[in-house]
């Protein structure tokens, strides 16, 4: 089951890891009259629940859940939610960010680990915002009444009534190292967070059962579709294009590079874990979905048509939740090229490009604090089915980019690390890759290509001197 920032996936596999089964529903969002963007946790709690009944009646045995990131959420001790999931999107940390007091600012400047973990977008973040917000609940959790925590572990507690959380999960809220998955005390002292983490364990585990279906994996969603790939070795790199886009390489080693690049656990296995490093653009898939909302085409078919047989003319700048690499948290999207010729072609086709360039960025400043990927470059996930994208992505990379056969790679990683479970792979089988549908050969010359990534950093360096500027930024 991947339960994703838009929607839950349910994918049901036969014992040699062909999917017999796939299903999708929508969860959708909340938008608060602040302007701040939550799933209800109900409902999310309600679908998990209703596909693991139905995975049951098909005879599943076993079930492996990945979930989105860095979003939270509280509970009480029955597993009723006392709050919506406070989603990686919404910006509300900001709040919490500017009223730090001034000493916990200047410790910001001096560590660069510190200010990633105070960012706004931090889980840790999140987790005082909701405190500071929902009257009582920090009695609750001191009196162990209710729980505060990421999705991965509010949906383990409603299955399983064990409040647990998974290691690649628990790394990435700020408050579990990723070294040794001790508690980070400065975090919880600055951020005055209740001492109540769950027990931290393994991606592959014996989690507790939901009515007689053994829940035996946990993983976040991104990590999943590493392990996908067999992303596990050093050097191997991928990438997943769904609501947002993320790019993961394999460093082999506990990576703290800065640079807006976040050090992640990929997976822990008996208490190994393999180590990488990712960056990401929030918006990808929700600016496709936007695109069409606003009437510039009405299926995918004709998205990747009017794409084809665009030139060069417009260019989308992905930043419609600003960009942690580089850091630009307030900026916005823009659009820019835009002349009399351009049509709806011209800016369908300027989206990728925009995305193609800036995952360009991420890999250039992986390689630079990590070293070089080793090709191809895989990529799944929605945006993924589009040819015109993946050949952009290529030709400004200058890496092969390979795509699976199976790009619901989230779920596949999930099945894979259930066949471990079960002793029907090995772990060096956890390595191999996916069988490949397609590969896309850089086209652009070398020269042109360094061209194209020079003039979008110095794109990048003008709209972050915007979003320095109080009027431009706070207007426009």
């Amino acid at each position: 089951m991947d339960v994703g920032t838009t929607g839950v996936k349910l994918a049901v596999y036969d014992e040699g890891l062909s999917r017999i089964y796939y299903e999708r529903l929508s969860v959708g969002f909340e938008k608060t009259a602040a302007g701040y963007v939550e799933q209800d946790a109900a409902k999310l709690a309600e679908v998990v629940k209703g596909f693991a009944r139905k995975a049951k009646s098909m005879g599943a045995k076993k079930l492996g859940i990945c979930t989105y990131r860095a979003s939270v959420v509280a509970w009480s001790k029955e597993g009723l939610p006392l709050t919506n999931v406070v989603t990686w999107i919404d910006g509300r940390g900001k709040d919490v960010v500017e009223r730090l007091p001034s000493y916990v600012k200047v410790l910001k400047r001096v560590s660069g680990t510190l200010a990633q973990i105070l960012s706004p977008d931090s889980p840790a973040v999140l987790m005082r915002w909701i405190l500071d917000h929902v009257e009582g609940l920090r009695e609750k959790v001191e009196r162990g009444e209710a729980y505060l925590w990421t999705v991965d572990s509010y949906i383990l507690y409603t299955l399983t009534g064990r409040f647990r959380s998974d290691a690649t999960n628990a790394a990435l809220t700020g408050l579990v190292h990723p070294k040794n998955l001790e508690g980070i005390d400065v975090v919880f002292s600055l951020l005055k967070l209740p001492r109540k983490a769950p027990e931290v364990v393994d991606n592959v585990v014996e989690a507790g059962s939901f009515e007689g279906l053994d829940v035996s994996v946990v993983i976040a969603d991104q990590q999943a579709a590493s392990v996908a790939v067999g992303a596990l070795s050093e050097g191997i790199i991928e990438s997943v294009h769904g609501t947002g886009s993320f790019v993961e390489q394999c460093t082999g080693w506990l990576a703290m590079v800065g640079g807006g690049l976040v050090p992640l656990i990929i997976v822990s296995l008996d208490g190994r874990r393999v180590y990488g490093v990712e960056g990401f653009i929030r918006t990808t898939g929700s600016i496709v979905e936007w695109l069409r909302e606003v009437g510039l085409f009405s299926s995918y078919e004709e998205m990747e048509e009017l794409a084809a047989r665009a030139g060069r003319g417009a260019l989308i700048v992905p930043a419609y939740g600003g960009f942690r690499c580089p850091r630009a948290p307030d900026v916005r999207g823009l659009v820019c090229g835009l002349s009399l010729g351009v049509r709806r072609g011209e800016v369908v086709a300027g989206l990728a490009w925009g995305v193609a360039l800036h995952i360009a960025y991420i890999v250039r400043e992986i390689w630079r604090r990590v070293g070089a990927s080793r090709e191809p470059l895989w990529a799944s996930g929605g945006y993924s089915r589009s040819d015109f994208f993946l050949q952009a992505l290529a030709d400004v990379t200058g890496l092969r980019v390979a795509r699976p056969v199976d790009v619901e790679s989230s779920c596949r990683g999930v099945a894979k690390l259930l066949a471990f479970a079960d002793g029907r792979i090995s772990r060096r089988e956890l390595e191999e890759p996916p069988p490949t549908g397609k590969v896309f050969e850089p086209r652009v010359e070398a020269g042109e290509r360094e061209h194209l990534i020079e003039k979008y950093r110095e794109l990048l360096g003008v709209l972050r001197r915007w979003e320095k500027n109080p009027f431009l930024s706070g207007t426009f």
